[in-house]
Parts: C-alpha cells; sequence; structure tokens
C-alpha cells in the first residue's frame, strides 16, 4: 500500500522537504466499526468547474503512516493507466485527527493538494502552482483505517487557469 502512496505522491513530495517524527502513536479517534462501515465502498468524488469528477480506481486513505509527519493522505485516480491518467492527491501534516483545515500555496506545514493530467496542455494545478482548499476531516483513525472527509477551493494550473473545486467527497475504510 505504502508503495502505491508514493508514487501518487511522488510530485507532491518533491516540491516538500517533510520530515517524519513518527513514534507510532496514532492518535487513534473512536469510530465505529458496524457492518454498514465495514460494507460501505471506498470513494472519491467532487465537481470540478461545475462538472463531475470521480475516482474509478486507486482510492487510497492513510492516517499517520510511518514515515509522514503525522499526515492524513487522500488519493484517487481516473481514467486509464497510461499518459491520460488523472491523480489527485491531498495530504495534510502535523496533525492529530478530524478537523477543518484551510489550506493555501505556501502553508507552513507544507500541506498539499494537486490534480495531475487533467488534459495534455493541463497537466497540473495545485502544487507548486497554487491552490486555497477547506478541507473538513469528519473521521479519522487506524485499525482499521478510516478516513472521511469534504473539501472544496480553488487550484492554479500550469497554465495559470483555475479549477472551482465543490462538493469534493472522500471516504476509504481499509
Amino acid at each position: 500500500m505504502y508503495n502505491k502512496i508514493k508514487l501518487l505522491l511522488a510530485g507532491a513530495i518533491f516540491f516538500c522537504s517533510c520530515t517524519s517524527n513518527n513514534d507510532g502513536n496514532t492518535g487513534n479517534t473512536s469510530i465505529s466499526t458496524s457492518k454498514e462501515v465495514d460494507n460501505m465502498a471506498n470513494y472519491l468524488t467532487m465537481k470540478i468547474n461545475g462538472q463531475e469528477w470521480k475516482a474509478d480506481h486507486e482510492i487510497i486513505g492513510s492516517f499517520h503512516p510511518k514515515g509522514y509527519d503525522d499526515a492524513i493522505i487522500i488519493a484517487g485516480s481516473k481514467g486509464p493507466k497510461d499518459k491520460n491518467e488523472q491523480t489527485f492527491n491531498l495530504t495534510l501534516y502535523k496533525t492529530d485527527g478530524p478537523g477543518v483545515f484551510e489550506i493555501k500555496s505556501g502553508n507552513k506545514e507544507n500541506n498539499i493538494i494537486q490534480l495531475a493530467g487533467l488534459s495534455e496542455q493541463q497537466y497540473i494545478y495545485g502544487s507548486m502552482m497554487g491552490f486555497n482548499v477547506k478541507v473538513n476531516i469528519t473521521k479519522a483513525s487506524n485499525n482499521p483505517t478510516i478516513i472521511e472527509a469534504n473539501f472544496e477551493g480553488e487550484m492554479t494550473g500550469n497554465a495559470s487557469d483555475k479549477l472551482i473545486l465543490t462538493e469534493g467527497q472522500f471516504y476509504y475504510h481499509e
């Protein structure tokens, strides 16, 4: 699983300098593990400039993984696994668990959001290009890993255009 996370986050990590001080404590929150929760499918959806975007593979969530500074990782991909694949990731560092996070370019925690591969001309949004996003983590735990979040905001692209993200929703249960 960590290899997938590293692959999806390679672009973000390249632009961030982050150190790990994770001592193995998970800071778990109390989460129900009922059959209903266990049977929910993982998903990552949002509207981009009013158009629905839905990850159809490699939906990944992680809470305080080893090698990251108390991070919450949200990621997913859409489309064929070739040059047309679109990958999305959102990484919050130095988080204890659920909460509301307003992240902007240049933030001191090195939090990052990016969408790559939207088109051949528009290949990167967010990350070092710029972003201003509000993220609400409503559930976060380890053993089992459960992450639930919603988000909205904007990301600037390599062509200086902006994507408006609305109705962003994420659910992951391992």
